[in-house]
């Protein structure tokens, strides 16, 4: 009875290690997957808008003010921010944002103003978006979104990059900052693919255990 009791005891105490160390080796592998996926996805999109950005000239877009959001000039600019980011699927939207000497960002452009008038940002408006931090960066260069965020136009991922204010080659200054979007679902579910990661440290855990308590038992029976 001394030597099953022991045994039994044993058999529990390894299954709790294998369980913390197999456990704790899923997360770990899951956590690294996710953030590798996800820095490609960001990645992505900042090359995206940063080629976008180099397309666009600053003197198209220079004295656009409120009210004009169905002005030829306008109406073009658009027209080639969607025909440039229709290439990839997965970006929703893009628009032009202005940070102003008072620090507020507020929209030039928005490409979505000739086809959802009601759920585009017009000429002035003041930017909600959280990404403050990231827009000002984008002032140097392509940056994006550290997580998903939500405004009244949806739940989103973004990335910015600088438009010089140059009509011909860059003097390093910016004029504004080009955004393009990535909806949040769409984000997640590119980034989330980490189930089989998971599903296989479950199995895994079920098969030592399993082992565990297999060959236990096999070792009392030898013992008897």
């Amino acid at each position: 009875m001394t030597g099953s009791c022991k045994l039994s005891t044993t058999q529990i105490l390894s299954a709790i290690l294998v369980i913390i160390i197999i456990g704790t080796l899923t997360a770990y592998a899951y956590t690294n997957a996710n953030d590798a996926l996800k820095d490609s996805v960001k990645g992505g999109m900042k090359s995206t808008v940063g080629v976008m950005a180099t397309q666009i000239n600053a003197s198209d877009i220079t004295g656009f003010k409120p009210g004009d959001e169905t002005s030829p000039s306008y109406i073009t600019v658009t027209r080639d921010m969607r025909a440039m980011r229709s290439m990839d699927d997965h970006i929703l939207n893009a628009y032009i944002l202005r940070v102003n000497q008072d620090k507020t960002i507020t929209f030039l452009v928005d490409d979505l103003s000739q086809y959802d008038p009601q759920g585009s940002a017009k000429i002035g408006e003041v930017s909600t978006s959280p990404d403050k931090l990231e827009i000002f960066s984008a002032l140097s260069g392509p940056t994006a979104s550290k997580e998903p965020y939500t405004t009244k136009y949806g739940s989103f991922i973004s990335a910015y990059a600088p438009i010089d204010d140059s009509s011909s080659g860059s003097t390093g200054n910016t004029y504004a900052v080009l955004a393009i979007d990535m909806s949040a679902d769409d984000y997640n579910q590119n980034t989330s693919k980490g189930m089989l990661i998971i599903l296989t440290g479950i199995v895994s855990i079920i098969i030592a255990v399993g082992a565990i308590f297999w060959f236990g038992r096999r070792a009392e029976k030898k013992a008897e």
